[in-house]
């Protein structure tokens, strides 16, 4: 008797209306899952490993949003209200009580979809702004920070690779603690600094800045590349590192397009050090934060954000965290064009990773 193999399956998988999402989800579920756990894949791995498939018409969202729902509804035929509503639920509420609350509502009520959704989207935007007024910004429950606008409160306008000061607060609120020590070796026009200083929900933590540039009195200069962090050994709790986009870049100076392989050389040197810092300035459970981005070329992709996954590993960290930071720019049509002539992607979204040190 031939034994199935997780590859047999995601051809399989590739053969589902792209609108069935219930039976998407059973699949997944019973099928796929139950193999998968055989081999030692986590379910989040087995997901990006069949959505990077060629050929595979599923992108990662939509299967995880499918497993949600079958998860979630294994009965769904034979519950009262349409199937779409308990794939909304499943898909954009996270609490089950509060799942149960909004279908008692919309059979209730009568509801339509829209009116489903609409309810939704309000609560979720009332409890934003009751979290923004108990802590004093937009705190998110999820792993994707979105931001249309950097809060004018943190950092300087117009300050060349200025974040969104929301991205290191929701930061800090998951990965500090009250009397932490917080260090930021590239901070740019102060923005981890504000954060703390504006916001009184922060008003205990501890801050140091650096960078080879300063423009801001509470910043010392120093290049972290060439001289490390000047930090004790295991004196820091936090560690927050947004290096320029050049680490990530696969171009020079001059805009010409380097070697994928080339480039990959230059940015695992620049961060070993930078690794290795960190390991010894953080105190032991210390943790530390990275902004990284992948690059495509038309050579090759370069996913920087995984070597550094690696990179981590090896000097006795462990991943505690994955954000995704997508970006929010305007130029969509020239764009469309660039890759219309070129057949090239463009990275919009970058990932927070956070490690923990190990013992």
């Amino acid at each position: 008797m031939k034994t199935t193999t997780l590859s047999d399956l995601i051809k399989k998988l590739n053969s589902f209306a792209t609108d069935n999402y219930w039976e998407l989800g059973k699949f997944l579920v019973e099928k796929v899952m139950p193999i998968a756990r055989k081999q030692g894949m986590f379910e989040e791995e087995v997901l990006k490993e069949i959505s990077s498939q060629p050929g595979i018409k599923f992108p990662y969202a939509m299967l995880k949003q499918c497993q949600q729902f079958y998860t979630y509804y294994p009965e769904v035929n034979k519950l009262p209200l349409p199937e779409i509503f308990y794939f909304d639920l499943a898909t954009k509420v996270q609490e089950s009580a509060k799942r149960r609350e909004y279908e008692k509502l919309a059979l209730k009520y009568h509801w339509t979809i829209s009116e489903l959704r609409k309810k939704i989207h309000g609560d979720e935007v009332t409890q934003r702004e009751m979290e923004r007024t108990k802590y004093g910004f937009d705190l998110k429950e999820r792993n994707v920070w979105s931001f249309d606008l950097p809060d004018l409160r943190f950092g300087k306008s117009g300050f060349k690779g200025r974040i969104p000061g929301q991205i290191i607060a929701n930061a800090l609120f998951y990965y500090t603690e009250p009397g932490s020590v917080v260090v930021d070796p590239f901070a740019g026009s102060g923005t981890l600094g504000d954060v703390i200083d504006v916001l009184p929900y922060f008003a205990d933590r501890k801050y140091r800045l650096y960078d080879i540039e300063p423009i801001d009195p509470r910043i010392k200069q120093h290049d972290v590349l060439k001289m490390g962090i000047p930090e004790e050994s295991e004196s820091v709790d936090y560690l927050f590192l947004d290096p320029p986009t050049e680490f990530y870049s696969a171009q020079t100076a001059a805009g010409v397009e380097e070697d994928p392989s080339v480039a990959m050389a230059d940015f695992l040197l620049k961060f070993k050090g930078l690794v290795r810092e960190s390991h010894r300035v953080l105190k032991a459970s210390g943790r530390v934060s990275v902004i990284a981005e992948p690059a495509f070329t038309s050579k090759g992709y370069l996913d920087f954000p995984f070597e550094l996954t690696k990179l981590f590993a090896e000097h006795n960290f462990e991943p505690t965290g994955k954000i995704y930071l997508p970006r929010r720019s305007g130029g969509g049509p020239s764009r469309l064009v660039s890759a219309e002539t070129r057949k090239q992607l463009v990275s919009e979204c970058r990932e927070l990773q956070t490690f923990q040190k190990v013992g």
